[in-house]
């Protein structure tokens, strides 16, 4: 009989939700305070239920007092009704994928703020809505050192309702790649260890591309933790372009020792049966944990290279390895749509390195499934549309993907972010207009976060609303919400001028792409290094070469004396620094005047975020500027006072971003192995010392 009752009160309360009460005379729309309880049908555990605790954590925060977590039954109170379209079955003026609204209605006489998704991801965006439009609680509140503005209550009109409808890009992903600050830092705190996933959520990213930890191949049909952590959030995974079917060969001997018991055969072309037996194991993995994958088919070696420096038995042609590529393609998928029974199962490749080079000559052939997305890569170094992607054409009306780096391990932005939302935003309209069809996947990397908010927001606003986006209007609204509307405009003039103040080494080829070409903070890195140990023969004023992996001459510097008012690479540095130096220096101390103005609550964050970090980018060209000019000096002790005065920048630029630790953030930098401070200072030494 109880379970009779219940229904009815279930039905009747979606029959009454189902039209939102007019205002009437009088009325004073909803108050939320210390009292206010959430209502929800989401079950302990699941991923809606993730997003209803933080919303409650949320309005612990800011109101204080308790805010019990209730049944939709149980509705007697003023309150917050989180409702899942699909589930609850509510279709009130809401369709389509991840669509959802906020909005204030009356249920039996009770004022209510309602959280409604057309699925069960545009239910968390709406609860996330709440937070960020109602209790003033930021997306970044996690990672941008956000403290709350206590309020006794909030008042939500009448007439209030906030709807979004479907995004524009279906697939919005973020890629932590190169985490030599993130994984260490995520291991200190179980919220550190998730909540970059709430973060993702709240900025309305809905896919990850993980690549990191293995699974163990002990425990038989597991995945990884981070993949079932993403999971758990209601977030969908992808893959990595070195671990097709969420499998990278990194794995091949633990699977064939710990789980099948055996010795593994040699990774071989003629070995394929065992090759499809592995992926066919991992695709089990991922159906029976119940994971979303948006699955990943592509065939490169173990680690990050080609598959013939891993498969003896590769032929030799270019054309032979793109045939061998395109047969492994459509193998892997017939492996998942065996397992998945799924004809609707969505794939997608990606074009990277050596793949889009074969993809430009016409030796790969993806399979022939219109619902099948080409991942193209933005070009190494400088992240701009790769030859393969600008000989697409339209009339191809291919569903497109596009991978962009905001950081890159090897030369790229890795302490200070340097791409900026402009250059994303050009690249991604760029890709855009290659297809009748909007872009079906987006994907950033950006591996240590904390350096990248502003792009990663940016982002993330663009393929939310791919026509309406603009990154002038997106950064003025940031600087507001962040910073507070006093400081707001000339805060987000100082990013342009933050963005604008980084070196062009070379000037652009591609219509439109103004900073085609930066100096980013890995190639100060790097020259420093080259040009401290050129410094026994100074007589070459050519002293960089490319890295020793380096696939295209020229390419990991591209600096071009002539587009710098030099015949040779010291002379062009020491123009390009100094020009830069000096636009960085007018940037930060702007911004150093600017702090005091910011709302309170956002000045650690404006200070992480913009001013330490022009800074950083101001004593880091001065430093190289410095070491430039010792090594044009023939006087020894002129020579020694120049490298003395770089070793000081180099250490004043460490300090700038020594004081962004703090809070959580207290050690962020003390795990950096890729751009190196101390052995920065042990290779400047050896100078003075010769």
């Amino acid at each position: 009989m109880f379970r009779k009752v219940s229904i009815l009160i279930v039905i009747c309360l979606l029959h009454i939700l189902s039209y939102p009460a007019r205002a009437a005379a009088g009325d004073d729309g909803t108050i939320l305070d210390k009292n206010t309880p959430i209502y929800t049908s989401a079950s302990v555990g699941t991923p809606l239920f993730l997003a209803v605790e933080a919303l409650q954590r949320d309005l612990k925060k800011v109101l204080g007092g308790s805010h019990p977590i209730l049944p939709l039954t149980a509705i007697k109170t003023t309150g917050i009704v989180v409702l899942n379209s699909q589930k609850d079955g509510l279709q009130k003026k809401l369709t389509g994928w991840e669509a959802h609204q906020v909005y204030r209605s009356k249920i039996a006489g009770q004022a209510v703020v309602i959280a409604q998704g057309a699925d069960t991801r545009g239910t968390i965006y709406a609860v996330y809505t709440v937070s960020e439009k109602l209790l003033g609680v930021p997306p970044l509140w996690y990672f941008s050192s956000w403290q709350p503005q206590k309020k006794k209550r909030i008042v939500v009109p009448p007439a209030f309702h906030l709807l979004f409808t479907p995004p524009t890009v279906k697939y919005r992903a973020w890629f932590p790649n190169d985490m030599d600050l993130f994984q260490p830092w995520r291991k200190q705190s179980a919220d550190n260890y998730a909540l970059w996933l709430e973060t993702a959520l709240r900025l309305k990213l809905n896919t990850i591309e993980w690549i990191d930890d293995e699974q163990d191949y002990s425990k038989p049909f597991s995945v990884s933790p981070t993949t079932q952590l993403i999971s758990d959030y209601g977030l969908i995974n992808t893959s990595h372009h070195h671990s097709p079917l969420n499998a990278s060969f990194s794995g091949w001997k633990d699977y064939w020792q710990k789980y099948r018991d055996t010795t593994a055969p040699a990774l071989l072309l003629s070995n394929e049966k065992y090759l499809e037996e592995f992926w066919r194991y991992n695709v089990e993995c991922v159906r029976r944990n119940h994971i979303d994958m948006l699955w990943v088919l592509g065939f490169r070696g173990n680690g990050d290279h080609p598959f013939w420096y891993t498969f003896k038995d590769a032929p030799r042609s270019m054309q032979e390895r793109g045939a061998v590529i395109t047969r492994m393609l459509e193998r892997q998928r017939q492996i998942v749509l065996s397992v998945t029974h799924d004809p609707h199962t969505k794939f997608r490749t990606i074009f990277y390195d050596e793949l889009s080079d074969l993809l430009a000559k016409g030796y790969i052939r993806p399979p022939a499934d219109s619902s099948f997305i080409w991942t193209y890569v933005a070009a190494r170094r400088d992240h701009y549309p790769n030859n393969d992607i600008r000989e697409v054409s339209k009339q191809q009306n291919l569903l497109l993907g596009y991978y962009f780096n905001y950081q890159f391990t090897s030369t790229g932005s890795h302490l200070a972010a340097g791409e900026g939302p402009w250059k994303m935003e050009k690249n991604f309209r760029f890709v855009a207009s290659k297809s009748n069809r909007p872009i079906a996947y987006s994907v950033v990397n950006a591996g240590n976060i904390r350096e990248f908010l502003t792009e990663l927001s940016a982002n993330a606003a663009m393929m939310w609303d791919f026509k309406q986006y603009s990154s002038d209007r997106f950064l003025l609204t940031f600087c507001q919400q962040y910073f507070g509307a006093k400081a707001a405009h000339q805060a987000a003039l100082l990013y342009k001028a933050y963005y604008d103040a980084f070196w062009h080494q070379r000037k652009p080829d591609l219509k439109g792409f103004n900073r085609q070409y930066i100096f980013q903070d890995l190639r100060y890195k790097k020259a420093i290094e080259q040009i401290a140990g050129n410094f026994k023969d100074r007589s070459n004023l050519n002293p960089l070469t490319d890295i020793a992996a380096e696939q295209v001459p020229g390419r990991t510097y591209r600096i071009v004396p002539e587009d710098n008012n030099a015949d040779n690479q010291i002379d062009a540095i020491i123009h390009g620094t100094a020009v830069s130096s000096e636009k960085f220096l007018k940037t930060a101390t702007a911004a150093d005047a600017l702090y005091k103005i910011v709302d309170p609550e956002g000045q650690a964050f404006f200070s992480d975020n913009l001013r330490q970090p022009a800074f950083y980018m101001y004593y880091l060209n001065d430093c190289l500027l410095q070491l430039s000019k010792a090594y044009k000096q023939e006087d020894h002790e002129q020579r020694g006072r120049l490298v003395a005065a770089a070793i000081n920048s180099l250490k004043a630029a460490e300090n700038a971003l020594r004081k962004n630790e703090h809070g959580v953030f207290s050690d962020w930098y003390s795990n950096d192995r890729v751009f190196g401070f101390d052995h920065l200072y042990k290779v400047l030494a050896k100078i003075t010392q010769s």
